[in-house]
């Protein structure tokens, strides 16, 4: 995931990204909070959207997937990938540059994600001050968000389970 060398490879890695950030993004617009938690994911959704415009492609509109994300320790499993993905981001960044894209031009995601390594480490406070976490269930719903990702890269359709 994340492999291009062309505008055009680009392009098609973000297709593929929006439709993966979409589906969880909807996902995570069901989430009750946990009671004290200030943090909250990074959003995509416009960013990827004004990057799909400025290359000519559509936007990615709204990806249903029937991820219940309400247990806590699947909510971090889920957010371990997501929020992860930020540190490969800043790779990304420099290749898309490299291709001319940039924070103003077709990569705003990608400056969106590899601004500020604070939110990582902000989240990896959170995951150790987790009580009640269960590593499993966690790991579970990682492996779960991992694999939709690459059916979002893999498939030109996104299948809702």
């Amino acid at each position: 995931m994340g492999s291009f060398n062309t505008v055009d490879e680009y392009g098609r890695y973000l297709t593929s990204v929006s439709r993966f950030r979409a589906a969880m993004e909807g996902a995570l617009q069901h989430v009750v909070w946990p009671a004290g938690w200030s943090w909250r994911p990074i959003t995509l959704a416009k960013s990827l959207n004004r990057d799909a415009i400025d290359l000519g492609l559509p936007a990615a509109g709204n990806a249903a997937h029937d991820m219940d994300l309400n247990d806590h320790s699947v909510l971090l499993g889920a957010l371990y990938v997501l929020e992860g993905s930020t540190l490969g981001a800043r790779v990304l960044r420099q290749r898309a540059a490299a291709l001319g894209l940039d924070e103003a031009f077709g990569a705003r995601h990608l400056a969106v994600m590899s601004k500020d390594i604070a939110q990582w480490q902000s989240f990896l406070v959170l995951l150790d001050e987790a009580s009640d976490f269960d590593i499993e269930r966690a790991a579970t719903s990682a492996n779960a968000v991992f694999a939709l990702a690459l059916q979002c890269f893999e498939s030109e359709l996104l299948v809702a389970d």
